[in-house]
């Protein structure tokens, strides 16, 4: 364990634990937070002292009213933040909060307890009035312990666990970062976590074989055997993710082609910035997936690849029309759009080009108003009605079966 260099301690009515405390852990700084009526007793603690305080520097913050919580508060932080100041390493600084009043120890604990110090308290086996009363002179013992923040922590694990499941993995792997700083026990727990709400981040971003890095560097079957109930069952649900995870990298690993994984990946994507309330972002994910369909329907089904289409792959009735329109100067290849390939799809005989086309009156109506939309070529935002149609579209056409989604687990 490091050397100690800065204590703060809240001031009673009485110099001995002051005295045992700074005497045990030999600070070079010492911050009393004291009453107006205890004052006196931090001027007695440095006499008695004496040449055994050596080179150890002083400060007081004073409370004006030992029972106003708040004012308490106010003062005690005013004592960490002369530590701070200083430049202290976490596990280098003590809080004693055994004297003064109990609004005083209170104010002093909340003001340490996010910063990661050690906490410590002067007990004895010995006190006044048949052993109610205060510790008698002598019989003093000291009681270090690591930071209860570790332990508790509620507010901000609370506040991870909305980030995660509103999908700001981002912010919800700050605030696990932080929580990794500040313990004193737990830092490679919320260090962990921290790079599982990355790996989700990236998942979200379609990285991923990132996201798969992420996953293992996380060790979640250790976070499965945690045992804070919410942190194991976590972990359990997110390796119950990985096979998903898996599938979508093999079925992407032979190159960029569309595949069934990735489609209901995407549709779980689209769902998730519909649910954050990014509805322009939603729509433009489903437009892409009515598109991705279409071309994975062709190579899965027909061997077509829409990047490079044979000109013989193409119906006598299509043949001509498409070469002449789709095949890109520059490279000579056949490329075609979403709408020529569902016509092809149709041509072809294929049941998801018949359905496209059935039902391609209702998909002109979201697609002018993707079209119209800011993130298109327009200058509107994009309703939620416009979403939920697309998304009927997208069910409607029986080409995925969107239950089947990757659904994301809960921080809880």
């Amino acid at each position: 364990m490091p050397a100690i260099k800065a204590i703060a301690l809240s001031v009673g009515g009485t110099p001995d634990p002051l005295i045992k405390s700074i005497e045990h852990h030999r600070p070079e700084f010492v911050c009393f937070l004291a009453s107006q009526g205890t004052n006196h007793v931090t001027i007695k603690v440095r006499d008695l002292l004496g040449s055994r305080a050596g080179d150890i520097r002083f400060a007081t913050e004073l409370v004006d009213d030992e029972n106003d919580l708040l004012e308490c508060h106010r003062k005690a932080e005013k004592a960490i933040a002369r530590i701070q100041t200083d430049g202290y390493a976490k596990d280098q600084v003590v809080v004693d909060y055994t004297g003064g009043t109990k609004n005083m120890s209170v104010a002093l604990a909340l003001a340490a307890i996010e910063k990661g110090y050690l906490f410590s308290y002067v007990g004895g086996s010995r006190r006044s009035k048949d052993g109610v009363g205060v510790v008698e002179s002598g019989h003093e013992q000291i009681h270090t312990h690591v930071n209860p923040w570790d332990f508790m922590a509620v507010r901000e694990k609370r506040q991870a666990a909305q980030f995660f499941n509103s999908c700001q993995f981002k912010a919800c792997r700050d605030v696990l970062a932080r929580l990794a700083e500040n313990a004193s026990t737990r830092k490679s727990v919320f260090r962990k976590l921290a790079l599982v709400a990355d790996a989700f981040h990236n998942w979200d971003l379609f990285r991923h074989i990132d996201a798969r890095e992420l996953c293992r560097k996380a060790r979640l079957e250790e976070l499965a055997e945690d045992h804070e109930s919410w942190i194991a069952r976590f972990a359990v649900n997110c390796l119950a993710m990985l096979p998903v995870l898996e599938k979508i990298i093999f079925s992407s690993a032979k190159g960029k082609k569309p595949s069934l994984e990735l489609a209901l990946d995407l549709y779980a994507n689209a769902e998730r910035r519909f649910a954050e309330g990014k509805v322009d972002d939603a729509v433009l994910r489903l437009y892409r997936l009515v598109e991705m369909l279409a071309q994975l329907q062709l190579l899965a089904g027909h061997g077509i690849d829409v990047s490079d289409v044979r000109p013989e792959q193409l119906p006598e009735a299509l043949r001509d029309e498409y070469l002449a329109q789709y095949r890109n100067q520059r490279t000579g290849l056949v490329q075609l759009p979403q709408t020529p390939s569902f016509r092809l799809l149709r041509e072809l005989g294929d049941p998801l080009g018949k359905a496209f086309a059935t039902d391609a009156g209702r998909f002109k109506d979201v697609q002018k108003a993707r079209n119209d939309s800011y993130l298109a070529h327009g200058f509107l935002s994009s309703k939620e009605a416009t979403y939920e149609k697309l998304r009927d579209f997208v069910v409607d056409l029986g080409a995925l079966k969107t239950a089947s989604a990757p659904q994301f687990p809960r921080m809880e």
